[in-house]
């Protein structure tokens, strides 16, 4: 994971999130589970981003991509409750931003400052087929 739900919460104020995550508006506290989804989720992201270029999961932790993190959350949580009207425009050119740095690091044009691989990730490779012996010889 590349937040927490602490980091979240220097964004995004206790009462906000405790309106973003609950349905049912007479709850006092923020939904955790919730919040640790959309921290999957954008980790998740961030993974298949970095995938190739580096060796996951990092050794070494970047604040870069807390950053990054804590602005893809902040987006999915707002997209909860868009009630009609336009998400925030600072949540929304966030994670514009942080999409774009994404797509910058993935490309190689963006460095995260710590060790590149030396060789992209394999892939898993071509899909095999085993199939029995013919069992007629030529044509029709």
């Amino acid at each position: 994971m590349y937040c927490s739900v602490d980091d979240v919460l220097k964004q995004i104020p206790a009462d906000t999130l405790r309106v973003l995550t609950n349905d049912d508006p007479s709850e006092t506290d923020y939904r955790v589970d919730l919040v640790d989804d959309a921290i999957a989720d954008a980790s998740e992201k961030i993974d298949a981003a970095l995938r190739g270029r580096y060796s996951l999961p990092l050794t070494q932790p970047s604040t870069f991509l807390k950053s990054i993190a804590v602005d893809l959350v902040r987006h999915q949580l707002y997209m909860r409750r868009p009630d009609g009207g336009d998400l925030p425009d600072g949540v929304v050119r966030a994670f514009k931003t942080a999409n774009d740095n994404l797509k910058e690091i993935s490309k190689g044009n963006l460095s995260l400052g710590i060790k590149d691989n030396d060789q992209a990730q394999p892939e898993n490779g071509p899909w095999r087929i085993k199939a029995p012996k013919r069992r007629f010889e030529g044509g029709f």
